[in-house]
């Protein structure tokens, strides 16, 4: 018995003593929330970029439909951008979203496959 409360006593401990590095901060956006937004402007940079190769007069959509996805999840530029930076200067946490955004690309592209067929 005294084995099993000495390991849940160091489990505590190590979860306790997580490094704030590896913690995010309650302002900025959690990767979860993130994955979904920067998804949408993935999506909203191919389409102005798929329109832009269709009418050579258009010049600057991207930043209307950029504009557009951060009012769809109720954001202002400045948020976003406070949230992005911290991901892009905390590696662990860069690597994370992405992970986190190429698992959900991958599944939403076997969504559309089982659509087609």
């Amino acid at each position: 018995m005294s084995k099993i409360f000495f390991a849940i006593i160091v489990l505590l401990f190590f979860i306790r003593c997580t490094p704030e590095d590896k913690k995010i901060p309650a302002e900025v956006l959690p990767v979860d929330t993130m994955k979904i937004i920067v998804w949408h402007l993935i999506e909203a940079g191919d389409y102005a970029t798929f329109l832009k190769e269709k009418d050579t007069t258009i010049k600057s959509l991207d930043t209307k439909y950029f504009t557009e996805v951060l009012k769809l999840h109720h954001l202002n530029k400045d948020d976003f951008f406070k949230s992005f930076n911290f991901y892009q200067t905390h590696p662990y946490f860069n690597n994370v979203l992405f992970d986190s955004i190429n698992a959900y690309a991958s599944r939403q592209r076997n969504q559309m496959y089982k659509f087609r067929q």
